[in-house]
């Protein structure tokens, strides 16, 4: 009987792990984002985030769906190795950042570039770096 419980509440664990996991990257009624969706949450929280005027969120949200889209291409057309993809976005990212910069501040650009660093160090969107060494 006890054995039955505890596989109980461990298939109760994984299965709101796995809902969480796929609710990242749904809206709130379960359908999937579209492009346009995803941007205006971006530039949300750049705006927060960086204390954007209208004028520039208005000029962010028009470039971030402009590299989004670019981003979205170069998955669509996923045709060579996987190195290259990232040789390939992180091209585009470069490219998007450039971009910003003319718009943002100098203080918003280098706080920009600060979660930029901090989003890659932890794998980027998802979260799946490297896991940390354990201690003995």
């Amino acid at each position: 009987m006890r054995s039955k419980l505890v596989l109980l509440f461990l298939m109760c664990l994984f299965s709101g792990v796995i809902c969480a996991q796929e609710r990242g990257q749904r809206g709130q009624g379960g359908q999937r984002l579209t492009t346009e969706e995803r941007v205006k949450a971006q530039t949300d929280r750049l705006k927060k985030d960086l204390e954007l005027t209208d004028v520039q969120y208005d000029s962010v949200k028009k470039i971030n769906l402009k590299y989004a889209k670019k981003a979205e291409e170069i998955f669509r057309n996923n045709q060579t190795d996987a190195a290259n993809n990232r040789e390939v976005f992180q091209k585009n990212q470069e490219e998007q950042s450039k971009e910003l910069k003319t718009v943002l501040t100098e203080a918003q650009y280098k706080k920009y570039e600060e979660q930029l660093k901090a989003r890659r160090e932890r794998g980027g969107n998802r979260g799946q770096g490297q896991r940390p060494q354990r201690e003995n």
